[in-house]
Protein backbone atom coordinates (compact mmCIF):
# COMPACT_ATOMS: atom_id res chain seq x y z
CA UNK A 1 0.00 0.00 0.00
CA UNK A 2 1.55 3.31 -1.02
CA UNK A 3 0.82 6.43 1.21
CA UNK A 4 1.46 10.13 0.68
CA UNK A 5 3.25 10.82 3.07
CA UNK A 6 5.91 10.13 5.62
CA UNK A 7 3.90 7.86 8.43
CA UNK A 8 4.94 7.87 11.94
CA UNK A 9 2.48 6.15 14.57
CA UNK A 10 2.12 8.33 17.64
CA UNK A 11 0.00 6.25 20.47
CA UNK A 12 -2.40 9.04 21.75
CA UNK A 13 -4.41 8.51 25.34
CA UNK A 14 -7.26 6.62 24.61
CA UNK A 15 -10.60 8.70 24.15
CA UNK A 16 -12.78 6.70 26.23
CA UNK A 17 -9.97 5.28 29.23
CA UNK A 18 -7.39 7.98 29.91
CA UNK A 19 -7.55 6.68 33.94
CA UNK A 20 -7.31 2.82 32.82
CA UNK A 21 -3.64 2.76 34.26
CA UNK A 22 -4.61 3.74 37.56
CA UNK A 23 -6.87 2.51 40.08
CA UNK A 24 -10.11 4.07 40.41
CA UNK A 25 -11.78 4.39 43.84
CA UNK A 26 -15.46 3.43 44.46
CA UNK A 27 -16.61 6.70 44.07
CA UNK A 28 -15.63 6.76 40.19
CA UNK A 29 -17.30 3.13 39.46
CA UNK A 30 -20.12 4.63 38.12
CA UNK A 31 -18.24 6.60 35.12
CA UNK A 32 -17.45 3.46 33.48
CA UNK A 33 -21.82 2.72 33.67
CA UNK A 34 -22.84 3.22 30.06
CA UNK A 35 -26.76 3.50 28.72
CA UNK A 36 -27.40 1.95 25.67
CA UNK A 37 -27.71 5.34 24.11
CA UNK A 38 -24.19 6.41 25.13
CA UNK A 39 -22.72 2.92 23.96
CA UNK A 40 -24.02 3.81 20.65
CA UNK A 41 -23.24 7.16 19.92
CA UNK A 42 -19.82 7.14 20.91
CA UNK A 43 -19.23 3.58 18.79
CA UNK A 44 -21.17 5.66 15.73
CA UNK A 45 -18.96 8.69 16.28
CA UNK A 46 -15.67 7.57 17.03
CA UNK A 47 -15.91 3.60 15.74
CA UNK A 48 -14.81 2.10 19.39
CA UNK A 49 -16.04 1.73 22.91
CA UNK A 50 -13.71 0.81 25.70
CA UNK A 51 -15.17 -0.96 28.75
CA UNK A 52 -12.14 -0.64 31.15
CA UNK A 53 -14.14 -2.94 33.42
CA UNK A 54 -14.14 -5.68 31.20
CA UNK A 55 -17.13 -7.59 28.94
CA UNK A 56 -20.26 -5.82 30.34
CA UNK A 57 -22.41 -8.63 29.07
CA UNK A 58 -23.45 -12.56 29.73
CA UNK A 59 -23.72 -14.33 25.97
CA UNK A 60 -23.05 -17.51 25.52
CA UNK A 61 -21.59 -17.18 22.39
CA UNK A 62 -18.55 -15.57 24.06
CA UNK A 63 -18.44 -18.28 26.47
CA UNK A 64 -18.28 -20.43 23.39
CA UNK A 65 -14.87 -18.53 21.70
CA UNK A 66 -13.10 -18.60 24.91
CA UNK A 67 -13.37 -22.84 25.63
CA UNK A 68 -12.53 -23.04 21.46
CA UNK A 69 -9.56 -20.86 22.29
CA UNK A 70 -8.72 -22.64 25.27
CA UNK A 71 -9.18 -26.07 23.68
CA UNK A 72 -7.15 -25.10 20.15
CA UNK A 73 -4.67 -22.18 20.22
CA UNK A 74 -1.83 -23.75 21.13
CA UNK A 75 -2.45 -26.30 18.62
CA UNK A 76 -2.77 -23.31 15.99
CA UNK A 77 0.30 -21.58 17.03
CA UNK A 78 2.49 -24.77 17.04
CA UNK A 79 1.46 -25.60 13.56
CA UNK A 80 1.62 -22.06 12.00
CA UNK A 81 5.10 -22.04 13.71
CA UNK A 82 6.28 -25.21 11.83
CA UNK A 83 5.22 -23.68 8.68
CA UNK A 84 7.18 -20.89 9.16
CA UNK A 85 9.27 -20.98 5.93
CA UNK A 86 6.29 -20.85 3.85
CA UNK A 87 4.92 -17.57 5.42
CA UNK A 88 6.07 -15.02 2.68
CA UNK A 89 6.33 -17.50 0.04
CA UNK A 90 5.98 -14.28 -3.43
CA UNK A 91 3.05 -16.27 -4.72
CA UNK A 92 0.99 -15.34 -2.08
CA UNK A 93 -2.30 -13.85 -2.41
CA UNK A 94 -1.05 -12.23 1.28
CA UNK A 95 1.95 -13.27 3.84
CA UNK A 96 0.83 -16.66 5.92
CA UNK A 97 -2.19 -17.63 3.95
CA UNK A 98 -0.44 -20.74 2.43
CA UNK A 99 0.26 -21.69 5.92
CA UNK A 100 -3.27 -21.07 7.35
CA UNK A 101 -4.63 -22.77 4.46
CA UNK A 102 -2.88 -26.22 5.08
CA UNK A 103 -3.77 -25.70 8.90
CA UNK A 104 -7.06 -24.90 7.81
CA UNK A 105 -7.43 -28.43 6.10
CA UNK A 106 -5.39 -30.20 8.59
CA UNK A 107 -8.12 -28.84 11.72
CA UNK A 108 -11.24 -29.06 9.67
CA UNK A 109 -12.49 -32.06 11.49
CA UNK A 110 -12.71 -29.48 14.45
CA UNK A 111 -14.59 -26.82 12.50
CA UNK A 112 -10.87 -24.56 13.20
CA UNK A 113 -10.17 -22.70 9.93
CA UNK A 114 -7.23 -20.21 9.31
CA UNK A 115 -6.93 -17.03 7.26
CA UNK A 116 -4.81 -14.39 6.29
CA UNK A 117 -5.87 -10.80 7.57
CA UNK A 118 -3.98 -7.56 6.55
CA UNK A 119 -0.19 -8.36 7.26
CA UNK A 120 1.89 -6.19 9.25
CA UNK A 121 4.05 -3.51 7.66
CA UNK A 122 7.23 -1.15 8.66
CA UNK A 123 6.86 1.90 10.64
CA UNK A 124 9.45 3.56 8.50
CA UNK A 125 9.82 3.93 5.24
CA UNK A 126 9.71 1.94 2.58
CA UNK A 127 6.65 1.00 4.96
CA UNK A 128 6.60 -2.60 3.42
CA UNK A 129 5.17 -5.30 4.45
CA UNK A 130 7.48 -7.20 7.16
CA UNK A 131 5.20 -10.27 8.04
CA UNK A 132 1.41 -11.90 8.35
CA UNK A 133 -1.09 -11.78 10.42
CA UNK A 134 -3.77 -14.65 11.18
CA UNK A 135 -7.34 -15.10 12.15
CA UNK A 136 -8.43 -18.32 13.90
CA UNK A 137 -12.02 -18.73 13.04
CA UNK A 138 -14.41 -21.04 14.71
CA UNK A 139 -17.53 -20.11 12.74
CA UNK A 140 -17.91 -23.93 11.51
CA UNK A 141 -17.63 -25.17 14.92
CA UNK A 142 -20.51 -22.63 15.69
CA UNK A 143 -22.33 -24.19 13.12
CA UNK A 144 -22.06 -27.25 13.91
CA UNK A 145 -22.90 -26.49 17.85
CA UNK A 146 -26.14 -24.51 16.57
CA UNK A 147 -27.28 -25.17 13.49
CA UNK A 148 -30.77 -23.78 13.66
CA UNK A 149 -28.92 -20.59 14.51
CA UNK A 150 -26.83 -19.12 17.29
CA UNK A 151 -28.26 -17.85 21.20
CA UNK A 152 -29.46 -14.45 21.36
CA UNK A 153 -28.13 -12.57 23.61
CA UNK A 154 -29.02 -10.70 26.64
CA UNK A 155 -31.97 -7.82 25.92
CA UNK A 156 -29.50 -5.26 27.43
CA UNK A 157 -26.79 -6.21 24.58
CA UNK A 158 -29.81 -6.42 21.50
CA UNK A 159 -30.35 -2.50 23.08
CA UNK A 160 -27.04 -1.76 22.07
CA UNK A 161 -26.70 -3.32 18.70
CA UNK A 162 -30.05 -3.23 17.03
CA UNK A 163 -32.56 -0.75 18.41
CA UNK A 164 -33.57 0.18 14.77
CA UNK A 165 -36.92 -1.54 13.45
CA UNK A 166 -34.81 -2.28 10.35
CA UNK A 167 -32.68 -4.57 12.49
CA UNK A 168 -35.17 -6.17 14.85
CA UNK A 169 -37.71 -7.98 12.86
CA UNK A 170 -37.77 -10.72 11.37
CA UNK A 171 -37.67 -10.68 7.46
CA UNK A 172 -39.33 -13.82 5.08
CA UNK A 173 -39.21 -15.58 7.97
CA UNK A 174 -35.42 -15.69 8.96
CA UNK A 175 -33.57 -14.00 11.68
CA UNK A 176 -32.36 -10.44 11.11
CA UNK A 177 -29.28 -10.55 12.21
CA UNK A 178 -25.91 -12.54 11.43
CA UNK A 179 -22.42 -13.62 13.04
CA UNK A 180 -19.80 -12.67 10.34
CA UNK A 181 -17.02 -14.48 12.30
CA UNK A 182 -16.19 -16.26 15.43
CA UNK A 183 -12.42 -16.28 16.63
CA UNK A 184 -9.79 -14.77 17.71
CA UNK A 185 -6.79 -12.25 16.06
CA UNK A 186 -3.39 -13.64 16.09
CA UNK A 187 0.08 -11.90 16.05
CA UNK A 188 3.13 -13.44 15.60
CA UNK A 189 6.08 -13.07 17.98
CA UNK A 190 8.12 -9.69 16.77
CA UNK A 191 5.26 -8.78 14.78
CA UNK A 192 5.12 -5.17 13.04
CA UNK A 193 1.78 -3.69 13.56
CA UNK A 194 -0.82 -4.63 11.22
CA UNK A 195 -1.45 -1.94 8.38
CA UNK A 196 -4.27 0.51 9.01
CA UNK A 197 -7.43 -0.82 7.48
CA UNK A 198 -11.49 -0.92 7.52
CA UNK A 199 -12.62 -4.54 7.45
CA UNK A 200 -16.03 -3.87 5.74
CA UNK A 201 -17.78 -0.69 4.17
CA UNK A 202 -20.47 0.40 2.23
CA UNK A 203 -20.31 2.15 -1.54
CA UNK A 204 -21.26 5.71 -1.91
CA UNK A 205 -24.85 4.73 -2.67
CA UNK A 206 -25.06 3.11 0.21
CA UNK A 207 -23.34 5.95 3.24
CA UNK A 208 -23.83 4.84 6.76
CA UNK A 209 -27.20 5.38 7.79
CA UNK A 210 -26.94 6.87 11.26
CA UNK A 211 -26.33 3.26 12.88
CA UNK A 212 -23.98 0.89 13.05
CA UNK A 213 -23.85 -1.91 10.35
CA UNK A 214 -20.99 -4.14 11.43
CA UNK A 215 -20.46 -4.51 15.06
CA UNK A 216 -17.01 -6.04 16.43
CA UNK A 217 -16.28 -7.06 19.78
CA UNK A 218 -12.67 -7.64 20.72
CA UNK A 219 -11.40 -8.60 24.58
CA UNK A 220 -8.46 -10.87 25.82
CA UNK A 221 -8.93 -14.25 26.93
CA UNK A 222 -6.40 -13.74 29.91
CA UNK A 223 -7.00 -11.62 33.03
CA UNK A 224 -5.18 -8.47 33.43
CA UNK A 225 -4.40 -7.91 30.14
CA UNK A 226 -5.81 -5.35 27.74
CA UNK A 227 -6.63 -4.66 24.07
CA UNK A 228 -4.21 -2.55 22.10
CA UNK A 229 -5.91 -1.98 19.32
CA UNK A 230 -4.89 1.16 17.41
CA UNK A 231 -8.11 3.48 16.06
CA UNK A 232 -8.70 6.44 13.84
CA UNK A 233 -11.11 8.06 15.87
CA UNK A 234 -14.11 9.07 13.10
CA UNK A 235 -12.20 7.44 10.53
CA UNK A 236 -14.75 6.28 8.24
CA UNK A 237 -13.26 6.91 4.91
CA UNK A 238 -14.24 3.92 2.64
CA UNK A 239 -11.04 2.32 3.40
CA UNK A 240 -9.36 4.69 1.98
CA UNK A 241 -5.41 5.57 4.19
CA UNK A 242 -3.45 8.61 4.16
CA UNK A 243 -0.93 9.30 6.06
CA UNK A 244 -2.47 11.65 8.45
CA UNK A 245 -4.60 8.89 9.41
CA UNK A 246 -1.20 7.69 11.33
CA UNK A 247 -0.82 10.65 13.32
CA UNK A 248 -4.42 10.37 14.50
CA UNK A 249 -4.39 6.80 15.85
CA UNK A 250 -5.30 5.98 19.70
CA UNK A 251 -4.21 2.98 21.36
CA UNK A 252 -7.30 1.00 23.31
CA UNK A 253 -6.38 0.48 26.80
CA UNK A 254 -9.17 -1.99 27.81
CA UNK A 255 -10.23 -5.72 28.69
CA UNK A 256 -12.66 -5.14 26.35
CA UNK A 257 -13.87 -2.78 23.13
CA UNK A 258 -16.60 -2.30 20.71
CA UNK A 259 -15.36 -1.65 17.54
CA UNK A 260 -17.29 -0.74 14.66
CA UNK A 261 -16.11 -2.80 11.47
CA UNK A 262 -16.23 0.37 9.03
CA UNK A 263 -13.37 2.51 10.76
CA UNK A 264 -9.60 3.11 10.01
CA UNK A 265 -8.03 0.31 12.71
CA UNK A 266 -5.19 -1.96 12.89
CA UNK A 267 -3.47 -4.64 15.40
CA UNK A 268 -0.74 -3.27 17.65
CA UNK A 269 3.14 -4.31 17.35
CA UNK A 270 4.07 -7.28 19.44
CA UNK A 271 7.46 -7.17 20.54
CA UNK A 272 7.21 -9.90 22.55
CA UNK A 273 8.88 -13.73 21.65
CA UNK A 274 5.51 -15.16 22.59
CA UNK A 275 2.22 -15.26 20.24
CA UNK A 276 -0.57 -12.47 21.16
CA UNK A 277 -4.70 -13.05 20.86
CA UNK A 278 -7.41 -11.15 21.30
CA UNK A 279 -10.77 -13.43 21.28
CA UNK A 280 -13.17 -11.84 18.39
CA UNK A 281 -16.60 -12.06 17.45
CA UNK A 282 -17.90 -10.09 14.42
CA UNK A 283 -21.54 -9.40 13.96
CA UNK A 284 -24.22 -8.31 10.72
CA UNK A 285 -27.03 -6.29 11.41
CA UNK A 286 -29.62 -6.70 8.73
CA UNK A 287 -29.04 -3.34 7.44
CA UNK A 288 -25.15 -4.11 6.83
CA UNK A 289 -26.71 -7.54 5.27
CA UNK A 290 -28.75 -6.13 2.36
CA UNK A 291 -26.73 -2.59 1.85
CA UNK A 292 -23.61 -4.00 1.94
CA UNK A 293 -22.75 -7.31 2.61
CA UNK A 294 -25.38 -9.13 0.03
CA UNK A 295 -23.60 -9.38 -3.60
CA UNK A 296 -20.59 -7.63 -2.00
CA UNK A 297 -17.00 -9.26 -1.93
CA UNK A 298 -18.18 -12.07 1.13
CA UNK A 299 -20.94 -12.97 -0.26
CA UNK A 300 -19.23 -15.50 -2.81
CA UNK A 301 -22.53 -17.90 -2.79
CA UNK A 302 -20.54 -20.17 -0.24
CA UNK A 303 -19.62 -18.54 3.16
CA UNK A 304 -22.80 -18.63 5.15
CA UNK A 305 -23.50 -16.27 8.21
CA UNK A 306 -24.95 -17.63 11.02
CA UNK A 307 -27.80 -16.52 12.03
CA UNK A 308 -28.84 -14.71 15.67
CA UNK A 309 -32.19 -16.30 16.98
CA UNK A 310 -33.31 -13.25 18.23
CA UNK A 311 -35.78 -10.54 17.38
CA UNK A 312 -38.07 -8.24 19.32
CA UNK A 313 -40.57 -9.19 21.34
CA UNK A 314 -43.98 -7.41 20.27
CA UNK A 315 -45.34 -5.53 23.21
CA UNK A 316 -48.47 -6.23 24.60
Amino acid sequence: MTVPCKRVAVDKEPIAGKSAKRSKPESEASADIKTPVDIRTELYDQGFVQFPSGIPWLWELMSFVEEMYDRYHEEVEQRLAALQADWNKSDDFRPGSAAAEKVTKDMAAVGVAVYSPPPSEGESEPFSCTGPRFYVSVTEAAWKNWPRGAPAPPEALAEVLWPHEADSLRVSGSWPNMIRGLGWALAPPQADPQSLHADIWGERDKPRPGRVRFHHFLWKRAAGKCCTTQVVPGGFTDGKTWGEHYQQMVRACAPCILVDNEVLHRGAANPSDKWVSTCSIELCTRTGYEEVWKGGGEDDGIYKMLPIRWKRKQSQ
